[in-house]
């Protein structure tokens, strides 16, 4: 782990699949407090699967009395159903508030509703948006009106998955990373010699570039270790929808000595190993973080968590859009710290990484 993830410290991440809703905050600015948070940055690439080579450095945000108008902001969401999409929407709503903005959010209602993105992405335009912060279902889909927006002057943010196209900015967590971090753990305490030891990968939906990307990083990072990849397992990434996967994993394969998932797949896991009365029988390891798993993790039945800060990553991605209407953008590529959380350092998760348990999100506020 090097200097920059250790910089870290506590942080959360990932994704999974919903319903629809239209969330519009037009909100008012607040309290003049920039902050700070540590990131690789780099100049800008044209498409987000170059090779990212970015340097340490730290972002900070504007001061709220440094902006000189209220912007239309657009938050192009793939779903809103689980605790680490309403971290996402939280971050985009308080760093709008924060900095004056208005805002307004669609939800895809999953990661299959690409037509329903497309045609959210032309309402946003249509809207009036200045600028469009875009978690894509697809990589591939965008590139057309992308460059029709940004032709019209709209700023284009791509955020957290990544598209293959040119934008105005990037906040783009490198999944490939997130994959790597937990192999490399896990070759280390199973090196070549030290005895097999069977896992099934569990990354999230098929297709989609942040699952594909944390089960490729994984498999590099065990590559001449004794892991043994039994099966990699794709699916939706709601725990509802990983609990019959795991069941039938756990089936099949009685001998896992470890499993990789994410957050939603450990929850799943822990459910089924406590009905069978198999807690700590298999060490779990996650991709991201979700609040029900800090006390597994607390107590060693979670072995490890990869965490970013999903909060902190659309503040970014908000304030980085302003800075770009504003004319005062310094950093417009980077990769927020991620770094692997157990029971020595859970306790640098704080609550703020989270939504608040009692926020509920606003349709409108005025």
């Amino acid at each position: 782990m090097n200097s920059f993830t250790k910089l870290a410290g506590g942080l959360i991440a990932a994704t999974a699949i919903g319903f629809s809703v239209i969330f519009t905050a037009s909100i008012p600015a607040r309290a003049a407090d920039s902050w700070k948070f540590p990131v690789l940055a780099s100049d800008l690439r044209t498409s987000a699967t170059q090779p990212f080579d970015g340097k340490e450095t730290e972002y900070t945000a504007l001061d709220s009395s440094e902006v000189t108008k209220k912007w239309n902001l657009c938050f192009l969401a793939p779903h809103t159903t689980n605790d680490i999409l309403r971290a996402y929407i939280y971050g985009t709503v308080e760093e709008s508030k924060r900095l004056g903005a208005q805002l307004t959010v669609f939800d895809a209602g999953g990661y299959g509703n690409l037509d329903k993105q497309l045609a959210q992405f032309d309402d946003c335009v249509t809207l009036g948006a200045n600028a469009i912060l875009l978690m894509a279902v697809s990589p591939t889909a965008f590139s057309q009106k992308i460059a029709e927006a940004r032709a019209k002057g709209v700023k284009v943010i791509d955020l957290n998955i990544g598209v293959d196209a040119p934008v105005d900015g990037r906040v783009v967590v490198t999944y490939i990373e997130v994959g790597k971090i937990i192999g490399r753990e896990l070759a280390k305490l199973h090196a070549k010699g030290s005895g097999p030891v069977s896992t099934v990968v569990m990354p999230g939906p098929a297709g989609v570039a942040w699952s594909e990307d944390t089960a490729k990083g994984f498999a590099k990072a065990v590559e001449g270790s004794d892991v043994k990849t039994e099966k990699v397992v794709y699916g939706g990434s709601s725990r509802l929808e990983q609990q019959p996967l795991v069941e039938d994993a756990l089936t099949t394969y009685p001998d896992l000595g470890l499993l990789v998932g994410m957050g939603t797949s450990i929850e799943a896991t822990l459910n089924a190993l406590r009905e069978q009365g198999r807690v700590g029988s298999i060490a779990l390891y996650g991709s991201f973080i979700t609040p029900d798993l800090i006390p597994a993790i607390s107590s060693g039945d979670v072995k490890g968590v990869v965490v970013e800060n999903s909060i902190i990553i659309n503040k970014m991605a908000v304030d980085m859009a302003v800075r770009l209407l504003e004319g005062k953008a310094k950093i417009i590529d980077a990769v927020p710290a991620v770094t692997l959380i157990d029971k020595t350092n859970v306790d640098t998760v704080p609550a703020t990484n989270f939504a608040p348990k009692d926020w509920k999100v606003q349709l409108k506020v005025d």
